[in-house]
Order: structure tokens, then C-alpha cells, then sequence
């Protein structure tokens, strides 16, 4: 695993994704792998209640029988992330997810000179929210300031 701060100052090269297609169901993000310069291929994952981030290379298209099948992309157009190929990483700050007892990691903030963009861990899916707001989960979302 590597820590998100590692990608700071880096320069986003490349997005690939996996999605997992189940009858007629919208396709849901399975992985996400950033190709960064001078770092490699990050791949994005859902870990228990946080987001898992390691060195990893992208996986080919596979079956699933009939549980469906996975399709992997570069550069999605439309795919909230893909928009900031070619910038590079200014800052990324942890995002955690505090109600009554509960309080942990669930993602990051990722900033861009072009913008900014929350990559996180809700209910075991990659949730990329770039200006969206989440609904009542909102409330609860809190970004860490060091």
C-alpha cells in the first residue's frame, strides 16, 4: 500500500477502469488505476470501510458467468477523473466519515490547478464526487486539515 500523499506533486498520465456489467444494471466502478509519473500505476480499491491505494497494474476484461462480466477503459471520456490527465497533483487530504462513535478514513480530496475531486469508499464502491453533493451522507463527510 502506499500512502495518498506519495502522489502529491505528481503528474496524472492516465486513467483506466474496471466495471462490473450485471444484466440490466447500470455498470458499477470496480477499480480505478491512475498511471502517475515517477510513481507508476496507483490502484484504487475498496478495502472494508476505507480506500485501499497500491502500486498495481491493470487487469484484462474478464467473465463472471452469471454473475456478468467486467470491462476495462482508458481515459472514459465523461468519467469524472479523466478530465485532469496532464495536471498535476497539488494536494491531497484525507476524508473521514464521523457520526455519534463512528469515525474513520473513507477516502481522499485530490486537487488539481484545474479543480478538485473526492475519490471514496461508501458502502464498498469507488465514489468519485468532483462539485456533487452525496445527500444525507454529506453531512457526516469531513475533510482533514493538517
Amino acid at each position: 500500500m502506499i500512502n495518498p500523499e506519495d502522489l502529491v506533486g505528481r503528474g496524472l498520465l492516465k486513467v483506466t477502469t474496471s466495471w462490473h456489467h450485471y444484466e440490466e444494471t447500470t455498470p458499477s466502478l470496480l477499480h480505478m488505476w491512475l498511471h502517475m509519473d515517477g510513481l507508476g500505476v496507483v490502484r484504487f480499491h475498496t478495502a472494508g470501510d476505507g480506500l485501499s491505494l497500491e502500486i498495481d497494474q491493470p487487469h484484462g476484461p474478464y467473465d463472471m458467468d452469471e454473475y456478468g462480466h467486467t470491462t476495462v477503459e482508458d481515459n472514459p471520456p465523461g468519467f469524472p477523473m479523466t478530465r485532469f490527465v496532464r495536471r498535476r497533483i497539488l494536494s491531497v487530504r484525507e476524508v473521514r466519515y464521523r457520526h455519534g462513535d463512528y469515525d474513520f478514513a473513507v477516502g481522499i480530496t485530490v486537487q488539481f490547478p484545474s479543480g478538485t475531486i473526492r475519490v471514496l469508499n461508501l458502502a464498498d464502491e469507488i465514489v468519485l464526487a468532483q462539485d456533487r453533493h452525496l445527500g444525507p451522507v454529506e453531512e457526516h463527510l469531513h475533510q482533514v486539515v493538517r
